[in-house]
C-alpha cells in the first residue's frame, strides 16, 4: 500500500483585491467578483450572490455565518479536494495540495424556512476590529464572504447543500489559481515512520452529528451512525471532513478548522522529534442514550490500543452532551494504561462561579481550559455590516450598538484550540 505523504504548498496572501480579472499575482488575490458569483449561480437553488470583503482591522461585522472554507486544490494524487462534493468519494491525502493561506471563504445567508427546537441555525457574527474581533479567529484573515439567497420554495436541507457546495466550489476556485506559481513553502506530511523510544500519541477527534444544522460530513456524508473509526490526518487536510454545525457559533469547528486543526498540524510537525503521531480516531459525538456512549467510547479506546498509543488527546464539538462521550472515551482510555489530556471550553455561569465543566471523571486530570463560553457580549457599532441589515431575530439592527450571547460569537471558545483569546498563568 502506498504511504500517505502528502506535500502541501502554500501561497500566502496578503491583499485580496476586487477587479477585472480573477487571478493570484504573488501575494495579491485579485477578483472579479461577477465572475465568481457566476461559479456560484450554476446552482440554480440559489437566487442571489454577492461577494463581498472583510479585511482584518476594519470597522466591519459580519453576520449569519456559516461556514468558512480555505481555498485548497489538489495538483497530484488520488481523488479531488473535498472528496464526495467536489469529487468521488475516492480517499485522499496522497500527492501535492496546493492551499491560499491568509484566506477564508465565508458564507452568510438566511434560511428560507423558519427553524423549531434545538437543531436551527443561529446568528453568528464576526467583527474585523475593536476589542469585539479578538472573539473570533476569523477576524484575523481576509474574509471573502459570499452573501446567497435562496431561490423561492426550496426547502432548508436542500439550500443547506446549495450553499456548502457554493463555498467549496469557490474555494477550489481560487486555490486553482496558484498553479504553476512558486510557493511560499512546500510541508511534507508523512508520518509513516515511526522513532524508535518515542511516545505514541493519538487524537481523538469528536464531531457534531445530531442532524440538519448540526451535522459533520465525511468523504460527503452525514456521519450519523458512525462508530468511532480510524482515518489518516491526510485525509483530514484534504478536505475529507466538511462542517454543517450551525446551531451555536461559539461551538462549532467551520470547515476551515478542519483543513487546519491545529491539533492535527502541531502533532504532525513534532512527528520524529519529540513524539511519533500514532493517527486520529473519529468519533460521532452526541450519542442519546448511555449504552451508545459507553459503546463508542470503549470503541475509541480500543482503536486506541490498536494504535499503541502511549498518550491521546481528545476533543470534541457542540454541547453538554457531546461532553460525556469525550470524557467516557477519556476514562477508557486511561483505564487501559493510555494517558489523556482533554481539551474542552468552560460554562461556569455568566459569573463565572460555577462548576466549569458539563460532565467529567476523575480520570481526566490533565484538562486545557478554551475559554468560556457562557455570559454576553456588548458589540459596539460599526461603519459596515455585511450579510444584512438586521440580525436573524429581525428586530436588532445589526450594525450595533447591541448585546448578544457568547455563544453567537464565530469559534470564539474554538474547541480545536483555534482561539485569539489567550489566558497565561506566570
Amino acid at each position: 500500500m502506498l504511504p500517505f505523504r502528502l506535500e502541501v504548498e502554500t501561497h500566502r496572501v496578503r491583499q485580496v483585491q476586487l477587479g477585472e480579472v480573477t487571478q493570484l499575482a504573488g501575494d495579491v488575490l485579485q477578483i472579479n467578483a461577477a465572475e465568481v458569483a457566476g461559479w456560484v449561480l450554476q446552482d440554480s437553488r440559489i437566487a442571489t450572490a454577492r461577494l463581498e470583503l472583510a479585511h482584518p482591522g476594519e470597522a466591519t461585522r459580519i453576520v449569519h455565518c456559516l461556514d468558512a472554507v480555505e481555498p485548497r486544490a489538489k495538483l497530484a494524487g488520488p481523488g479531488s479536494i473535498f472528496p464526495g462534493f467536489l469529487g468521488g468519494p475516492e480517499t485522499v491525502g496522497r500527492g501535492r495540495t496546493v492551499r491560499l493561506a491568509g484566506v477564508s471563504v465565508l458564507t452568510s445567508s438566511r434560511y428560507p424556512q423558519p427553524f423549531s427546537g434545538l437543531l436551527a441555525a443561529r446568528e453568528a457574527l464576526v467583527d474585523m476590529s475593536g476589542t469585539t474581533a479578538t472573539y473570533s479567529p476569523f477576524s484575523q484573515v481576509i474574509n471573502i464572504v459570499l452573501v446567497l439567497t435562496p431561490q423561492a420554495g426550496l426547502d432548508n436541507a436542500d439550500y443547506d447543500d446549495a450553499v456548502r457546495r457554493a463555498s467549496l466550489k469557490v474555494a477550489q476556485g481560487l486555490a486553482r489559481l496558484a498553479i504553476d506559481q512558486a510557493p511560499d513553502d512546500v510541508a511534507v506530511f508523512d508520518s509513516s515512520e515511526a522513532t524508535a523510544d518515542l511516545p505514541r500519541v493519538a487524537y481523538f477527534y469528536q464531531l457534531q452529528g445530531q442532524g440538519p444544522m448540526a451535522d459533520t460530513f465525511l468523504y460527503g456524508r452525514t456521519i450519523d451512525n458512525l462508530v468511532p473509526s480510524l482515518i489518516h490526518p491526510n485525509e483530514v487536510i484534504d478536505g475529507a471532513i466538511v462542517s454543517g454545525v450551525y446551531v451555536y457559533a461559539a461551538f462549532k469547528n467551520p470547515t476551515y478548522l478542519h483543513q487546519n486543526n491545529p491539533v492535527i498540524w502541531e502533532l504532525q510537525a513534532r512527528h520524529g522529534k519529540d513524539l511519533n503521531f500514532a493517527g486520529v480516531i473519529i468519533n460521532r459525538g452526541h450519542n442519546y442514550t448511555q449504552f451508545d456512549k459507553e459503546r463508542s467510547s470503549h470503541w475509541a479506546a480500543k482503536l486506541a490500543g490498536f494504535l499503541q498509543a502511549d498518550g491521546a488527546i481528545l476533543t470534541a464539538e457542540g454541547g453538554g452532551n457531546s461532553a460525556i462521550d469525550m470524557m467516557l472515551a477519556c476514562q477508557y482510555m486511561e483505564q487501559m494504561g493510555i494517558r489523556t489530556t482533554v481539551m474542552t471550553y468552560e460554562n461556569p455561569g455568566p459569573d463565572g462561579r460555577g462548576w466549569p465543566l458539563f460532565y467529567t471523571v476523575p480520570e481526566a486530570d490533565a484538562i486545557v481550559s478554551l475559554g468560556m463560553a457562557e455570559g454576553s457580549t456588548r458589540m459596539p457599532p460599526v461603519a459596515r455590516v455585511i450579510g444584512d441589515d438586521l440580525l436573524l431575530d429581525d428586530q436588532t439592527p445589526a450594525i450595533g450598538p447591541f448585546e448578544t450571547a457568547m455563544y453567537s460569537q464565530y469559534c470564539a471558545p474554538s474547541q480545536v484550540g483555534g482561539n485569539v483569546l489567550v489566558g497565561r498563568q506566570f
